[in-house]
């Protein structure tokens, strides 16, 4: 091996390379672009509609996240053998499966004084009688009987009960239907005079 200034041949190509920058490293390149995080949704929407016999009745729609209601009798009174309906389609417009639950109460009113007629009939049946026990309903819920039925009704009085021990599933883009009929036999008479019935109902929709 020939020396060159006191270094040899191979030492000098070695650093030739090194300096003139031909040296090549192997690599390989990986990546883990665009990860993303997207939260589902849950929202519950209310429809409400109805239908009357021998009353009127005033539908309030609304849209999502406002009240909706219906009012029976504001301008035809109710009377014995009035009847009728409130319909609430519960839809879950989100992603993701909800339980639907209810919080319902019932307050019974007896309106003013009785008039002749009313306490009349009161004292005949033993004592004050309102549209607790005046107003017969049943419930369906999907079309099928749950709370009463069309043969053999219930006293309103056992509704909100009822209505509050609800707890449905509901899918991401599905939907439940509760129909409440109601009705005042023709056999209820005076002792219902000038008496009245609210329903409320608040309908939550929580993350199954």
């Amino acid at each position: 091996m020939k020396k060159i200034l006191g270094l040899t041949i191979s030492a000098l190509l070695i650093m030739c390379v090194v300096g003139g920058g031909t040296w090549a490293y192997f690599s390989d390149t990986e990546t883990s672009l665009g990860n993303t995080w997207t939260a589902g949704t849950l929202n519950l929407v209310d429809v409400i509609s109805g239908m009357a016999v021998n009353t009127d009745i005033i539908v309030t729609e609304q849209g999502d996240g406002l009240n909706d209601k219906v009012v029976f009798g504001s301008v035809t009174p109710l009377v014995p053998g009035s009847s009728g309906t409130i319909t609430w389609t519960l839809s879950n417009t989100g992603n993701l499966p909800g339980l639907l639950t209810m919080v319902a109460t019932t307050t019974f009113d007896q309106g003013g004084a009785p008039n002749e007629p009313e306490a009349a009939a009161e004292t005949a049946l033993g004592g004050v009688k309102g549209l607790d026990t005046g107003v017969m309903v049943w419930v369906t819920r999907g079309g099928v009987e749950v709370f009463g039925t069309a043969a053999i009704p219930v006293a309103m009085s056992g509704l909100a009960a009822f209505l509050s021990s609800q707890s449905q599933s509901i899918a991401g883009g599905g939907s439940l239907v509760y129909v409440l009929h109601w009705q005042i036999p023709t056999a209820v008479g005076n002792e219902i005079q000038g008496d009245s019935a609210t329903l409320n109902i608040t309908f939550a929709l929580t993350q199954s």
